[in-house]
């Protein structure tokens, strides 16, 4: 049977998707009318325009938060290509993120109280130490301490 052309591209229950996979399903759709960069490299050089974009409305002297949230939509949307491009779910890497993030902040508590004192007592210098700390100690140290 045919498909609708008059149907939406997303069915209602997609719509109740998390907006990592909805937009991934949205990528997956377009790619498969060979609507797509044909490399990551297409995907990633969108996710560099989109950094562009943000800073640029960044840099308005009164930058307007409905214009500053749509392209930071646009970059999050790029950065799900970039996933999609690499076989990776980027609901799943988010997820893996925010758990690698929470240990290590977790980490980072713990240790500030165990030195005595309230995390939001210290200086940045302090927590980044901290938080160096936590990487080490997973094995993953980085000379960059910003490094999540």
């Amino acid at each position: 049977m045919p498909e609708d052309p008059h149907r939406p591209a997303i069915s209602p229950s997609e719509l109740r998707l998390q907006g990592l996979r909805r937009a991934q399903n949205l990528g997956d759709e377009a790619a498969s009318w060979g609507f797509d960069w044909p490399t990551v490299d297409g995907a990633l050089a969108k996710v560099d325009e989109e950094i562009a974009e943000v800073r640029a409305e960044l840099a308005h002297p009164t930058p307007s938060l409905e214009r500053v949230r749509a392209e930071l939509g646009d970059l999050l949307f790029a950065v799900v290509n970039v996933a999609r491009h690499l076989n990776l779910d980027a609901q799943s890497a988010l997820d893996e993120a925010s758990d690698t993030f929470e240990r290590r902040i977790t980490s980072v508590r713990a240790q500030a109280t165990e030195a005595g004192h309230r995390p939001e007592d210290l200086s940045l210098d302090e927590l980044e130490a901290f938080w160096r700390n936590a990487k080490a100690a997973a094995g993953l140290d980085s000379p960059k301490s910003s490094d999540l």
